[in-house]
């Protein structure tokens, strides 16, 4: 459901016009609270710490463009068999983006693309595990433009990765655009 949620949400905002985001390049930075959860029975993991992302965005049209970046989740700790665990993860992500503006000043985005991320997996201070891959990558959120050049942004990215149940990280940032 999750999923068909954000592709129709995506598809909605490729389609629609923005009044306000002109052609160029911006560049910016978020940081948030990122959560990955795996429920196997050899590896029962759900934790959360502060992540943090770069970005770079080019609108080629006044409502699409494109987004590239790196996300780092953090290191998120848990209980593993009662020995301290975390999992080490990070990505480089490229996105479509689709905007639909509220106001002057105010618009909603989705974006749909990749996430080519890498892990390692820690428990009691011993590499029992890495891994990586490249796989989907979905996220909405909500700007403010509050001058032309300096804008704020809230967001939700969810990341499909086979290996975890759950990997999502929620953020707040700002953007420069130039």
């Amino acid at each position: 459901m999750k999923k068909i949620f954000c592709a129709v949400l995506t598809v909605t905002l490729l389609l629609a016009g923005n009044a306000f985001a002109d052609e160029g390049f911006s560049v910016g930075a978020s940081v948030g609270y990122a959560n990955i959860e795996n429920n196997d029975t050899d590896f029962d993991f759900d934790a959360n710490d502060t992540g943090y992302k770069i970005f770079a965005n080019y609108s080629f049209a006044n409502y699409l463009g494109f987004e590239g970046g790196f996300v780092d989740f953090g290191e998120p700790t848990d209980d593993i068999l009662g020995f301290p665990g975390k999992i080490d993860a990070q990505g480089w992500t490229l996105y479509g983006v689709g905007r639909l503006p509220l106001s002057d000043s105010v618009e909603l985005f989705g974006k749909a693309g990749v996430i080519s991320w890498d892990a390692d997996s820690v428990v009691d201070g011993v590499l029992v595990g890495a891994d990586d891959g490249d796989d989907l990558a979905l996220g909405f959120g909500a700007s403010w433009n509050t001058n032309g050049t300096l804008g704020l942004r809230a967001e939700y990215e969810w990341f499909d990765i086979p290996d975890a149940d759950n990997v999502w990280m929620a953020s707040i940032g700002f953007v420069l655009r130039f």
